[in-house]
Formats: C-alpha cells, structure tokens, sequence
C-alpha cells in the first residue's frame, strides 16, 4: 500500500468481504480436523530396559570395579547393535509384522545409556495397536540380547543383555491434538490466503475506492457522500443518514455558485445510483419550499415512474416529438412543490435518434419553459459509457453532477466521462459518491451531527444552520488551489 488511505481503503475491502473469510473457516477448519483424524494415527510409546552384564563376577573390589568399568564400556558399544536395521529386521520378522522398509521401524527406536551405567533405555513408538507394539518390543529385546552375546563372546570378560523391564505403554499420543493443530494451521493458512488475495484483488481493482482517489483523478470535489440505502433500512436512525446525505448535497448545490438552477445528473456508467440521487436530490430541494420538475432524460431505460410508484400517460418522448403539451407531461406527486416529466411514452422510439431529440431546438425551448416556472430542473441523464444522450443535455444546463459508485465505477470511465465535459466546456458541480462507507468524503462524515429530520412543511433550525455553514465550506473550497476551475 502507497499510503495510510489505501491501506484504510483495503481493510475496507477486506472487511467487507469478512464473511466469506468465515465462510471459508467455517468449511475449512472441520474438513481438515476430520482429515487430519482420519491419516493420523494413535502412537503408543514404549519404554523397557535392558542391562549388558559380565558372564563373571570379580572375586575383588578392583576387579569388580574393572568389570564395571567394562559393562558401561560394552553398554554403550551395544546401542549401535540395538538401533539396527538387522536387529529391527529380525524383531519383525519375529513379532510376524511384513515390512518391505524396515527402516521406518528403525527410525521409531530410540535406545540411551541410563545416568552413564550399564543400563539402556530403548524406546518405540508403535502406530494403533499396543499389543503389537508390545510383542515387537519384547522382540527387539531378545534380538538385542543375542546380538550383544555375538558382539562380546570372544571378549574376556564376555557380556549378554539381561532385561530389566519387558517394556510396557508409557504414553498414548492422542491424535486429536495433532488434528486441532493441523486444523489451526490450516484455518490460518486460508487467513492469510484471503488477504494476499484481497492485496492482490485490491492492487489490480480500477474501480474508485476514496473520496481521495476521486479529486485526486478529477480535480472535482466530492461535495456529498451517499451511504448504501441497502443497509440503511430498519432504523430511523438509518434512514436519517441517507436524508442527511441528499440535505448536504443540497446544501452544496444551493451554495455553488448564482444561477444555477438547471442541473444534470450524469453517470459515467450504468448501475452507478444516478436516478436514485436525481429523485434523492429532487425530493430534498422541494422540502425547502423550492419548485422543482424532475425531468427524465433516460428514454432508453426509464425508473423514475416505477421509483415514485405512478403511472403518466405522457412523457418527455411524447413532448419532444409533438405528441403532447407540456402540461400533459407534467406529473404532481405526493410532495406538493415536486413534478415530473418521465420519460415514458407512446411512440415506438426504436427508429427515433433521442440523442438528437435532447440536441435539438424543441428541447432547449423546454428548458426555458420550465426554467421560468420552476426554482430548479433536474435532469436525469443516461450512463456516459453507453449513450451520446447525456452530452446533449450537459450542453444546454447550468451545471452537472457526477455519480459514481463506490467499488463500481472504473477510473477509466471517470477519466472518459471528465473529458467528455470538458470538451462541451460543461459546468461541473461536482461528484456525489453512492454506496459510501459511512463516514467517507469531505462531507460524509457531517451526517453525524444531525439529529433533527427535515419534515415537509420546512426545514428544522439546526439544519438550516448547516446548511449555510456548508454553503460557506463549499465556497472556500472552489476557491482553494488545485481544484478544478469551474
């Protein structure tokens, strides 16, 4: 990560896809606890030991001490005898145990001289069945026993091996807590795949991710932070966000500069939230006793009708091509200082350029007309990406807002979407984020401080007072360097 944003930005990330991780977990930790309980055996470890003896006894004290020196001798020369692949071998074949590799069963023996004495402790770790183990190390005894006999029969003195313990069960390793370790391990394993995947995913994602980001790519302020409206539902507090949010966009559009009452709301591709800001924007005006006509441009894939839940019987389509009078197309919803002109109609537009209906002399003559009736007009454009129609209307209004979409909209197409108004010499308002993370952008995070709801018939005093607080915040801001000069 480039900076303390992006790395902020990938946890983000990361934190919203956190159910899959425990979705993940969830899979992997039991798959693998069964699996690793399944391939791993129980392991007995057996203990016995075996004393290597003189055949004599010394008559004096120095010549016992000798033979004694001699055992410890003998004692420790015999653990090469035990720990044998020939003595393993015959243990095996004695116990009737069919091994191809009898060096696995060696490297299971472990034999020790006991506090430096005659005395060897030999160990086996035996697999699932102790009696066996048992009989395999009763076998390894006495295969240990003839070899020493072999070893030291020529001696003076010689030495057998004489067995002091017969070997018994001296620890059973479970191999649950092995299955637990190797589930952890692997459950960590997936967590730490998740999140090279996520840096991964993050490095190579194009879409816009911050508030940053956003001005840093365009030199246009983020002026409202839109919080996705899917979570949002349930609490009053919840939908008090996303009111609050369309009250600082007004906010900003009210204070951007005189004269701006036409505004088209445009997106650089489909899906970005653009007709849910026009209706959001819309609705938030009219609550401030402003007239105002939502205007539907999108002819190709009309919402808004569905969106405010009524049906015209003439649109903008019907207007433009003569079909109807503007008072027809004219819709009053529930808010009383709100109309709407959708786009539906009743002409087959399949043979009909609608981009060159929005170019066109009867379109510019609608906007006067609407303009000297209504304190603001906004316009609801088709998506950039797919459609010349919203460039035909940015030409012609007093300023344009920009959607995009958090973890949606691609740089490519905010780089395209700029460029397309710059070349119309287009007024841009500035860019509001939908689906934001709370908190996000220089004026998401204000939403916090409202506690007050606006109601239908007017403003409360707290949010008139933010308003013109962000008014003057909004005006500083065009005028700080770096920006882009509208």
């Amino acid at each position: 990560m480039n900076s303390n944003t992006n790395f902020s930005e990938y946890l983000k990330l990361c934190a919203k896809r956190l159910s899959v991780l425990w979705l993940l977990i969830a899979f992997v930790f039991p798959v693998s606890l069964i699996a690793a309980k399944i391939m791993t055996p129980v392991q007995y470890t057996i203990t016995a030991k075996l004393s290597v003896q003189s055949d004599v006894m010394g008559e004096t004290i120095a010549d016992q001490y000798n033979i004694s020196e001699l055992s410890r001798s003998a004692a420790l020369t015999s653990i090469s005898l035990i720990d044998n692949s020939d003595t393993v071998l015959v243990a095996l074949k004695a116990s009737k145990i069919k091994s191809d590799r009898p060096m696995d069963y060696q490297k299971r023996i472990t034999v020790k001289q006991t506090n430096d004495s005659n005395v060897l402790e030999i160990v086996v770790v035996f697999d699932s069945d102790s009696v066996l183990g048992e009989t395999f190390m009763a076998n390894l005894l006495n295969a240990s026993d003839q070899r020493i006999r072999d070893k030291f029969q020529s001696s003076n003195p010689s030495f057998r091996g004489v067995i002091d313990d017969p070997g018994r069960v001296s620890h059973i390793n479970s191999p649950w807590l092995i299955s637990f370790g190797f589930a952890f391990a692997a459950s960590g394993i997936t967590a730490a795949a998740f999140f090279i995947f996520n840096i991964f995913s993050f490095a190579a994602d194009r879409t816009l991710r911050s508030s940053q980001k956003f001005e840093t790519l365009t030199r246009i302020p983020v002026i409202a932070a839109i919080p996705p409206v899917a979570r949002m539902i349930g609490t009053e507090r919840s939908v008090n966000q996303v009111s609050n949010a369309y009250r600082v966009l007004r906010s900003a559009i009210k204070y951007s500069r005189k004269g701006v009452r036409t505004i088209a709301v445009c997106s650089p591709s489909p899906r970005d939230g653009r007709t849910s800001v026009a209706i959001g924007l819309a609705q938030a005006l009219a609550d401030t006793n402003a007239m105002v006509l939502l205007l539907e441009a999108d002819m190709h894939r009309p919402n808004i009708s569905r969106e405010l839940r009524f049906d015209p019987v003439f649109g903008l389509g019907d207007l433009l091509l003569g079909k109807a009078n503007l008072a027809a197309t004219i819709n009053k919803t529930s808010n009383r200082n709100l109309y709407v002109i959708t786009a539906v109609n009743n002409v087959n537009m399949n043979s009909i350029d609608v981009c060159d209906l929005l170019d066109s002399d009867v379109f510019t003559e609608l906007l006067k007309a609407v303009e000297s009736q209504f304190d603001y007009v906004i316009i609801d454009t088709p998506a950039i990406e797919l459609l010349p129609d919203a460039a035909a209307v940015a030409g012609k209004v007093d300023g344009c807002l920009i959607v995009a979409q958090y973890g949606h909209t691609r740089t490519d197409m905010m780089k395209f979407a700029i460029d397309v108004f710059d070349s119309l010499d287009s007024e841009v308002i500035g860019i509001v984020t939908t689906n934001s993370p709370r908190r996000s952008g220089a004026f998401g995070s204000v939403s916090r401080y409202y506690r007050t709801r606006n109601s239908h018939t007017g403003d409360s005093i707290i949010t008139t007072l933010l308003d013109n607080f962000f008014g003057v915040v909004n005006m500083i801001r065009s005028k700080l360097p770096g920006k882009r000069k509208n």
